[in-house]
């Protein structure tokens, strides 16, 4: 096989297929890259993990003798990546690979291809529907951010769930650990976009993670097609395709769990929140179960405090629209930012049912495309800051002038009288 290649467009598909490359496998094969050049001029990458693939047509490349060849992945790439050179020459024999750049060559180990699976085909499948690429990467963001990572037991917690619903001709994708819970929905779809089937679709969040991450920065106007059978999901778009196999498991029925019972409500900017929570798990992160308490008053005050008694206590208080009663509970610092992130920055609502039951966060714009769900976490004693503490916040004034030293106290002097209305400082 030799081709000579350009190497800024070879390289964007050779990125593509480098993320789905196993690098942790005793299978050599699997850490490379088969590429596979045709008479008709075109190269075909193909990379998998044994549960996500990818094929994809490369660009800039000259077919001067046709054949196939897998490369290890991390080598060739880095050379790319790295070559001073914008043409590049490669020849590959069945033991090893040159690649040229200037005055730079390097030789390669070729991996066994007939280690390297055959990768799964859609010829077969079934369409189910089509999505903008970008819009399919926003409710994959949202909708995943309550999948446990990595994939624990049972085997719907490192999963997303896609559902089509042909009667409302909406998309929904939801994700759930057990502790709290991720919907985001498209409805309707927009022209051109359109619904062929109901289908659920339970596949592994990080591979459509990284398959988001992929599509939204380079083809979020471009159309993605997904399509499936009983163990595959296809996700085809401009000469490349994706495929992920389907985890067998029951995802739990989410809306038999939602309910609107309502406590407390809160209107606040999704990004001072997170500032401020951001600023508090300092003090919450060296916590043992990670652990913010937050008080929100009828007077707008939300008060967030973290107290770790062997590094320090920190609490932050912070303007918002409250509505309802009096309400003090705690959270897990991760889980609530993960939620702030994935709403964004905007105004949202937040809604508490009680201080053990379930919070809901949604933007007040548009509040039925995303929701985000969580339950409190119990405040233990060594989670709540203790009330002399908390006087020493109300309290202190650390612009204030600090007392001075006293003089030492001369052999012989009588004592000066104590003062038994001096506040002592924190």
């Amino acid at each position: 096989m030799k081709l000579e290649l350009e190497r800024q467009e070879f390289l964007k598909a050779w990125q593509i297929a480098e993320r789905f490359v196993d690098t942790k496998t005793s299978n050599e094969s699997l850490k490379g890259i088969l590429m596979t050049a045709h008479e008709d001029n075109t190269v075909t990458l193909e990379a998998t993990d044994l549960k996500t693939s990818v094929r994809c047509n490369a660009n800039g490349v000259n077919v001067t003798e046709p054949g196939f060849a897998v490369l290890p992945a991390g080598i060739v790439g880095a050379m790319l990546r790295k070559a001073d050179h914008e043409i590049l020459s490669l020849e590959v024999n069945s033991a090893r690979g040159f690649l040229k750049a200037g005055n730079n060559k390097t030789r390669c180990t070729v991996l066994q291809s007939e280690n390297f699976p055959k990768l799964p085909e859609s010829i077969n499948a079934e369409e189910i529907f089509t999505l903008k690429a970008g819009r399919l990467a926003k409710i994959i963001s949202e909708g995943g951010s309550s999948a446990s990572l990595p994939q624990d037991f049972p085997k719907y917690m490192g999963t997303c769930l896609l559902r089509t619903d042909t009667n409302n001709n909406s998309i929904k994708c939801a994700s759930t650990d057990g502790r709290r819970l991720s919907l985001s929905m498209i409805s309707p779809v927009d022209e051109g976009e359109k619904i062929l089937k109901d289908n659920d679709l339970l596949l592994p969040a990080a591979a459509l993670k990284e398959l988001a991450k992929m599509t939204e920065a380079s083809y979020s106007d471009k159309e993605v097609k997904i399509l499936a059978e009983e163990s595959t999901v296809w996700f085809s778009l401009e000469g490349i395709e994706f495929s992920i196999r389907r985890i067998e498991a029951a995802f739990p029925n989410y809306e038999r769990i939602l309910n609107s019972e309502l406590k407390t409500k809160l209107v606040i900017n999704c990004s001072d929140l997170l500032n401020a929570i951001e600023r508090v798990d300092i003090i919450a992160k060296a916590t043992p179960a990670h652990i913010m308490a937050m008080a929100l008053h009828p007077n707008g005050e939300v008060r967030i405090t973290a107290r770790a008694p062997e590094r320090g206590t920190t609490s932050e208080v912070i303007s918002g629209k409250i509505e309802g009663e009096y309400l003090q509970l705690g959270f897990n610092v991760g889980y609530f930012q993960d939620g702030l992130k994935a709403l964004g920055p905007c105004e949202i609502s937040i809604e508490f049912s009680s201080d053990e039951g379930q919070t809901r966060m949604r933007r007040v714009e548009n509040s039925e495309d995303f929701l985000y769900m969580l339950m409190p976490a119990r405040l233990s004693a060594q989670d709540s800051i203790p009330e002399e503490e908390m006087m020493d916040f109300a309290n202190t004034d650390f612009n204030a002038p600090q007392p001075q030293p006293q003089p030492e106290q001369e052999q012989g002097q009588e004592p000066a009288p104590e003062n038994n209305n001096q506040e002592n400082n924190y």
